[in-house]
């Protein structure tokens, strides 16, 4: 048995979702009721479908019997289809009397309207997803030229944080959906390389002659932040030098970097770090500061593009795609704190809409205890709020009970007299 699907324009299943479940309403209106309260006009891929989806529930608003009535007659179905069909068409000529009948006769099932629902709503998160990475990745491009851009970077991972959290409110986890591994992809290299590794190069020199700030520029700076390998490697060696308190000159860090196996592991040679390591007269929080922007811009661009291939693998569900953009968010979070701290910029971003959790799940067998309510601690620097007096301290010659006290006798805080042992016990 086929359907009708095969003879209408577009082949895409996310089309069919939406060629399913107009012919559904169009042809049992009364589903429009549960439908509308979660699925959206602006959920829907193509501008014609979202102004026949938006007219339905224009006219069903006005209480059209064909929507109310479970049963509704011919008349009245007709002319629920005619109506949506010409208040649509005002906004989308595209949408024709003939094309809605084909939308009926295209459905394969009314009675699945719901799923077709879920699969359009999938979709509207993927392309959600989708367009909110290639702004990130579009803002890294805009601010490699200028200083001032990193507030757009910024802004950008902001608005991906937060359209993430809003779809986790909307789609909660179930055993089905969990999160899957994501193959490692290798970063690509930025367009300002040359650039990025000319500055690595002046920082170390900079704190190898000026090392009384590398305590400072440990707190937010990281051996990861460096494009080259052998910057890596030179930086672990200064900050292990400055965590042991050891003196730093060019010469001690080529022992650390020889001692670290930096020249067996990497084609560096000893004359390659004196070269990285001579005198400059740089400011080493300066150029500091220039690393981890490019460490940031780094990681945004491979942010944007990693969420951006996970929004077009339709293999993952929706849970498993916001789980894993929220995953890979997270690295670029972690070194947008390290540059505010290194900007002077110790207070962290904070949502301004509560978060809201879905209520927990509990059984109806058992049930949760209430929670206790602690009593406040006391303050040990007032006696007047001290619940309980306690008692002067015990003379010099009493002496601590050797054994617990009988239960059937409560035990005294003092003795009276003290406790002898008999010689005859040993």
């Amino acid at each position: 048995m086929t359907t009708g699907l095969q003879g209408l324009p577009g082949r895409e299943v996310i089309v069919m979702a939406e060629q399913a479940l107009l012919g559904a309403l169009l042809l049992q209106p009364h589903t429009l009721t549960a439908v509308s309260e979660w699925l959206e006009p602006e959920h829907f891929y193509l501008p014609h479908h979202t102004a026949l989806y938006s007219a339905m529930h224009h006219i069903a608003k006005a209480g059209h019997p064909a929507v109310t009535e479970d049963r509704p007659t011919a008349e009245q179905g007709l002319e629920w289809v005619q109506q949506t069909t010409a208040h649509g068409a005002e906004e989308a000529p595209a949408l024709t009397p003939s094309y809605a009948h084909a939308l009926i006769n295209a459905c394969p099932q009314p009675l699945h309207a719901a799923a077709y629902g879920r699969m359009i709503l999938a979709g509207h998160v993927r392309r959600t997803v989708a367009e909110h990475a290639a702004r990130l990745g579009q803002a890294v491009q805009e601010s490699r030229g200028s200083d001032t851009g990193m507030d757009l970077v910024c802004a950008r991972a902001d608005e991906l944080a937060d359209v993430l959290e809003q779809l986790t409110r909307r789609w909660r986890p179930h055993p089905g959906s969990l999160p899957r591994a994501e193959a490692s992809v290798p970063s690509a290299q930025s367009e300002d390389i040359e650039d990025r590794v000319l500055d690595e190069r002046v920082f170390l020199s900079a704190v190898t002659n000026r090392p009384a700030v590398l305590t400072e520029v440990r707190a937010y700076l990281t051996a990861e932040d460096f494009a080259d390998p052998v910057h890596q490697q030179l930086f672990r060696a200064l900050a292990a030098l400055d965590h042991r308190g050891d003196p730093i000159d060019p010469v001690i860090v080529v022992w650390e970097a020889q001692q670290r196996g930096v020249f067996a592991s990497t084609p560096a040679t000893p004359d390659d770090v004196l070269t990285i390591c001579e005198r400059s007269g740089a400011d080493p929080a300066y150029w500091a500061a220039r690393v981890i922007r490019h460490a940031l811009l780094s990681t945004a661009t491979d942010a944007a593009a990693h969420i951006g291939r996970l929004a077009a693998d339709t293999t993952l569900t929706p849970h498993q795609l916001i789980s894993a953009s929220r995953r890979t968010l997270s690295d670029l979070t972690a070194i947008r704190l390290r540059t505010r701290r290194a900007r002077g910029e110790n207070t962290p971003r904070q949502s301004t809409e509560p978060r809201r959790r879905p209520p927990p799940v509990t059984s109806s067998h058992t049930a949760s205890p209430p929670p206790v309510q602690m009593p406040p601690h006391p303050n040990p620097s007032s006696k007047a709020t001290l619940p309980i007096q306690l008692p002067t301290a015990p003379p010099v010659s009493a002496r601590v009970p050797s054994r617990a006290p009988s239960p059937r006798q409560p035990a005294s805080p003092f003795p009276s007299a003290p406790i002898t042992r008999s010689s005859s016990r040993r």
